[in-house]
């Protein structure tokens, strides 16, 4: 491949794709730590390579040793040599930092990973889906160093200034079913954390008899279209608390791993892939203006249908028969709460099998309508029967494709399956929008599923 198609190839892809696909074939420019690492034992550290222009690409990785592993990640996608350099001087002025080999950098990264992972903390979703592509495959190739991690080899959790009361409890009972009462420890930043010293927000539940429990559940869910955020807030809170008591830990964990695995997929949200359009190899190229045109139309059509139809009149003439004008039909149909909705998708269904958008739609009307999941062909629902052979898929792809399985859960009636899938949707990488909605469905699922456990 000559300089110039090399140098076209960094512009076709995208900053992500690109790290995912080619950072590994860069030549290595440096790495840096920060110099007190061993003593604080949070390393702040980066990977950076060199673009045959000259220009760099760096991953950054915050790596805390004692516990949670990749606790954040981030990238400078090609920035001019002058740019890499003042960047990290101004990391400098704050955190002064040292040159390291590449094999120290690569176990320090692995070792917070690994070390995490046997407690159950997953890396930064960014870190599994790009940041990892700058490192090499962690294959015995590499130079094993021993890093120290934890405290005496047990998990120490350091509680940072940001950290709010959710997830310090989260993270401790975390600990308490993998290490086990006593074998983990917790300090804050000015080494004076106490773990009673928490007031959570959900104490008052705690060691509440499970009537006092069913009551006030019973109460609060039966004035549910009338709750003030305060009493809202408690519906959530007595929910989870009476949940926690009904759910398998270890079958929890097992679904939850299961659900992780398949749908932790890269998402896009700045690059519009020809896939979600449904670009054919035979059609005509599709520009950047029409993609960003399809997604413009989509977000009108949920807030304004009515002018989403007239918008989409135009933009049908410039698709030249893409399945997306009648996904965009169907969403605009399903805004407005149209009658003739359902006949329409089944319509669009027949007319397009292979469209993952349309496909979508049509199994979640089979789930929501049947509620017989093994009537749907689909089911059981896996990303890669939608969106075979995708590497990444766009982040409304993502929304649709979580939404059916946030129905089809629900009619799975398993409070555990529901358990975990609400737990792993914290962990996918999806619009603070779309998480909102999805456990404001989750929410009155649970809502449903103990009104039928507590009145059976």
């Amino acid at each position: 491949m000559t300089n110039k198609n090399k140098g076209k190839m960094v512009q076709m892809l995208s900053p992500e794709n690109y790290i995912r696909k080619k950072a590994r074939s860069l030549p290595l420019y440096e790495c840096r730590i920060n110099e007190a690492w061993e003593d604080t034992h949070l390393a702040q550290l980066s990977v950076a390579r060199s673009h045959i222009n000259g220009n760099i690409t760096v991953c950054f990785y915050l790596v805390d040793l004692m516990c949670l592993g990749v606790k954040d990640t981030d990238y400078m996608f090609n920035a001019p040599i002058h740019a890499y350099r003042e960047h990290i001087e101004k990391i400098n002025d704050g955190l002064p930092s040292i040159d390291i080999a590449y094999e120290l950098a690569h176990n320090i990264v692995y070792a917070g990973v690994e070390f995490a992972d046997d407690y159950g903390f997953k890396p930064h979703k960014d870190f599994t889906s790009v940041t990892r592509f700058m490192l090499e495959e962690d294959t015995d190739d590499i130079e094993l160093i021993e890093i120290e991690c934890g405290i005496n080899g047990e998990p120490t959790y350091v509680r940072g200034p940001f950290d709010d009361e959710v997830k310090v409890k989260k993270i401790i009972s975390q600990l308490e079913k993998t290490a086990g009462p006593g074998n983990y420890s917790i300090i804050d930043e000015d080494d004076d954390f106490e773990d009673d010293e928490f007031d959570f927000e959900d104490d008052e539940f705690e060691g509440m008899a499970a009537d006092e429990k069913k009551e006030l559940f019973l109460n609060l869910s039966s004035r549910l279209e009338s709750l003030n955020e305060d009493e809202h807030k408690r519906l959530v809170l007595i929910s989870n608390s009476i949940i926690d008591d009904l759910v398998d830990d270890d079958l929890h964990d097992k679904i939850f791993d299961e659900y992780y695995e398949d749908l932790n997929i890269a998402t896009e949200e700045n690059e519009i892939p020809d896939e979600l359009l449904g670009f054919r190899p035979d059609d005509k190229a599709i520009s950047a203006k029409v993609k960003n045109r399809f997604v413009d139309i989509y977000h009108l059509a949920i807030e304004n249908p009515k002018q989403a139809a007239k918008e989409l009149k135009i933009f049908e003439k410039e698709t030249n028969g893409l399945p997306c004008v009648c996904f965009l039909e169907l969403i605009i149909l399903q805004s407005s709460e149209s009658p003739k909705y359902p006949k329409i998708l089944k319509e669009y269904a027949l007319k397009y099998p292979d469209y993952p958008l349309i496909r979508i739609l049509w199994a979640t009307e089979q789930v929501t309508t049947s509620r017989n999941l093994q009537a749907i062909q689909e089911y059981p629902f896996k990303l890669k029967t939608f969106f075979p052979n995708r590497e990444t898929i766009h982040s409304i792809e993502k929304y649709h494709f979580l939404t059916l399985h946030t129905f089809a859960t629900a009619i799975e009636n398993d409070i555990n399956r529901i358990e975990a899938f609400n737990s792993v949707l914290g962990d996918l990488d999806l619009l603070e929008v779309d998480e909102e909605v999805l456990r404001t469905i989750i929410l009155m699922i649970k809502v449903d599923y103990l009104l039928a456990y507590l009145t059976h």
